[in-house]
């Protein structure tokens, strides 16, 4: 199934024609193989991106198959209009509470999903997650803000808050990464910070508020990831926002600079595969020669992607349970630090446990 996967992300994100694609792999597929195609765009979190590329399909002379029934097609049409629904919900809220803070004098930055999804053809298509933002040094009276507005806020977590306001939830951010893992991921969130330091803003449509700057974006997206992979995986998803973003900004990145970062904090590997991917395997376009697109490992980390059942946070564990969780996945997936992040699962282990233990932040 994920050759035919890789294949609908293709032509959904407008890197591929039907012309290209091995039509016979969709024309013999029975139904119960469609069924597994939709089950795994929902667990990698592109089905919005899938059905495009259906419809595309659809449009050959040949059709997708006649084994994906209108009442398959149907279900997974109302699965993405709740998405649309979601985005366009999450976008208004978001809206509302940035527009509450600047009023008070904080600088809004939104990330992550909201940003990301305006890199796509169509961004209502990408599944969203929360409303990350952040608020450089404003970051209490954010929560402040929200509070007198109804919001419930939760401040127990070091990196961010959690606000839960008209139904939405912000991760209102003081930590770009996880400082408690030693003085490296300290000096991390410290060039992230510096690297916001631009004259420059682009802003979010019919808004005030900001939109990563894109050299930033390139440090902050590889990071991001990265520690996905390593703690809990990655899905096809964000390999989707990186696809995205090379395709529409490779030639605003300083990529001397950028690979010079990837080489500071370990993320030079894992860098260079997913690029390999989103050219290899999403059809993405690299024209600018200072990109690396080739690697040896990218094979092994998309089988990664596809195939490993270990996500964590999306579960609801929490507390001491969700710890062990991240425990037992560093040592059975011990080859990701050992060959893509060269560093050793028992050192990784002493920051997890020195970090909960002695809380130290900066």
């Amino acid at each position: 199934m994920s050759e035919q996967l890789l294949a609908l992300l293709r032509l959904g994100i407008g890197n591929s024609t039907p012309e290209k694609e091995n039509l016979s792999d969709f024309i013999m597929m029975p139904a119960e193989k469609w069924e597994m195609i939709g089950e795994m765009a929902v667990s990698q979190g592109v089905l919005g991106i899938i059905l495009d590329g259906i419809d595309i399909l659809g449009a050959s002379p040949y059709g997708p198959t006649r084994a994906l029934t209108n009442q398959q097609k149907l279900e997974w049409i109302g699965q993405v209009m709740m998405i649309e629904q979601k985005n366009r919900q999450q976008t208004e809220v978001m809206k509302n509470l940035s527009q509450k803070w600047i009023e008070k004098g904080c600088r809004v930055m939104v990330m992550k999903g909201q940003a990301n999804s305006l890199l796509y053809p169509l961004p209502m298509h990408r599944s969203p997650g929360d409303i990350d933002c952040y608020l450089f040094d404003k970051y209490q009276l954010g929560n402040e803000v929200a509070k007198r507005e109804g919001a419930n806020v939760d401040e127990g977590w070091y990196k961010h808050s959690q606000i839960n306001y008209k139904g939405e939830l912000f991760e209102n951010h003081l930590f770009f990464v996880h400082t408690r893992e030693g003085k490296k991921s300290k000096r991390l969130q410290k060039e992230l910070e510096q690297a916001l330091q631009v004259k420059d803003w682009s802003t979010f449509p019919e808004s005030q508020v900001l939109l990563p700057p894109v050299q930033w974006n390139a440090m902050f997206l590889t990071y991001h990831a990265c520690a996905h992979f390593l703690s809990e995986g990655l899905r096809m998803k964000q390999v989707l926002d990186w696809a995205m973003f090379l395709q529409k900004e490779q030639n605003s990145v300083d990529w001397d600079e950028f690979y010079e970062y990837c080489d500071r904090y370990n993320f030079r590997r894992f860098a260079d595969a997913i690029t390999a991917i989103c050219v290899n395997k999403m059809g993405v376009l690299v024209t600018n020669k200072a990109i690396k697109t080739q690697s040896p490992y990218s094979e092994k980390i998309l089988n990664s992607i596809l195939n490993d059942d270990d996500y964590i946070y999306s579960e609801g564990e929490g507390g001491w349970k969700e710890r062990w969780h991240v425990v037992k996945n560093l040592f059975h997936y011990r080859w990701k630090y050992e060959e893509i992040y060269e560093q050793s699962v028992w050192k990784q282990l002493w920051w997890y446990a020195s970090g909960y233990l002695l809380q130290t932040e900066k």
